[in-house]
């Protein structure tokens, strides 16, 4: 859809897309795919508590150590890739001379509104309708100098161990747990039997009961995070990248060594004795997976600024130029594998065999993207977007 004249512009062509961004999308549809199964298969009620009480201790050792480099890893991706995408359309817009706001605002709502019916017919684990929340919030601080947008962007980041602080002085919505113990029991029988209505009931029931986390403490950080990509983008992070390897690749170095020392000494850092332990804990573990995903990122604008390994991973790239349809795809096939209207298999105590079933379906987006690609030129849900944004 190419828009001329005065008031219109155009959205980027697929020869004019950028290979190592989409890779970092696609990798992070991995991430999620492999989170979230675990949540397809448990319930936000007692998330931890669940596959913390499975009698296998094998199994329990491979989820303690899968969700410490997994969880809120790939969602810093995505949210990064998020900002990093907004810069880049609202740069080509003001090049351009043309109104941004009412474009970003049509983009936002549309996003908003996949968001709800997500939730409404699949999971509640939902995270595009609070992308659209960050995605205005970016918008309404884009013309702030750099500095002052990273200051930002540590607030939101930060902001749960500031809440946690702040309640031992004020009473305040308790913004970690959504724990239900009452609940879990109903929802064994629900999702692993219930009907599609039954089903959707509870999961309502659920995103409520996970309202709290979901606003005091995943919408600030994808907000943040999704600020700290915007800012990256402004600094054409990575044609720098390409442009100084060797620079880069000791910052690299430095990240993950950093990386390294937070995931083995962030739980050491709180006195549990203190009030304020869980705020200095979430503190630790949010600079952790700062500098975890940092690693992330790095590496993959590293490997894929050469040109033969960026080649390598091209239907990683594919899969992420359709990120949302893919993303949306995701929890249609891990629905129907676990819910009762489905196969029903939730309530798995084997945590391999539900990661196993996340890899099997993300080769499956693999193939299927590649294949899409071949006869069109943007994903199906994009390509919606796409229409009813750019009018």
């Amino acid at each position: 859809m190419n828009y001329t004249g005065q008031n219109t512009v155009n959205y980027t062509p697929a020869s004019q897309r950028i290979a190592s961004l989409d890779i970092i999308r696609g990798f992070a549809l991995l991430g999620i795919v492999m989170v979230n199964s675990l949540g397809f298969n448990s319930s936000f009620f007692n998330f931890g508590g669940y596959y913390n009480s499975i009698p296998d201790t094998i199994q329990q050792q491979f989820y303690s150590i899968f969700i410490s480099l997994s969880v809120d890893k790939f969602i810093f991706l995505f949210s990064f890739m998020f900002g990093y995408g907004i810069y880049m359309q609202y740069h080509k817009f003001i090049s351009n001379n043309q109104n941004f706001g009412g474009f970003f605002g049509r983009r936002m709502l549309i996003l908003s509104l996949f968001g709800v019916f997500h939730v409404l017919l699949l999971w509640a684990g939902d995270i595009l309708f609070a992308y659209a929340i960050a995605g205005m919030v970016i918008f309404s601080l884009r013309k702030l100098s750099a500095a002052i947008q990273i200051f930002i962007a540590l607030f939101f980041y930060f902001f749960i161990a500031m809440w946690l602080s702040a309640g031992l002085w004020v009473d305040l919505p308790d913004a970690m747990t959504s724990t239900c113990t009452e609940c879990l029991d109903k929802a064994r029988v629900v999702y692993s039997s219930g009907n599609y209505f039954d089903i959707l009931q509870l999961r309502i029931q659920e995103y409520f009961a996970f309202r709290n986390n979901n606003l005091f403490y995943y919408l600030p950080k994808i907000m943040g995070v999704g600020l700290m990509g915007f800012v990256c983008s402004r600094f054409n992070l990575q044609q720098v990248v390409f442009k100084k390897k060797l620079l880069w690749t000791l910052i690299l170095i430095i990240v993950a060594g950093i990386a390294t020392l937070a995931y083995f000494g962030y739980e050491k850092i709180a006195d549990f004795d203190s009030p304020y332990a869980i705020a200095v804990y979430m503190a630790g573990y949010e600079f952790m997976n700062l500098f975890m995903a940092g690693t992330y990122i790095l590496l993959i604008l590293l490997l894929t600024s050469f040109v033969k390994i960026a080649n390598i991973f091209k239907p990683v790239a594919l899969m992420g130029r359709m990120s949302l349809t893919n993303y949306l795809m995701q929890s249609l096939l891990l629905a129907i594998i676990f819910y009762g209207w489905g196969f029903g298999l939730f309530g798995q105590t084997n945590v391999i065999l539900v990661v196993c079933i996340a890899v099997a379906i993300y080769c499956v987006q693999l193939i299927y993207s590649s294949i899409w690609f071949h006869y069109f030129n943007s994903g199906p849900l994009e390509k919606i977007w796409r229409r009813l944004t750019y009018r």
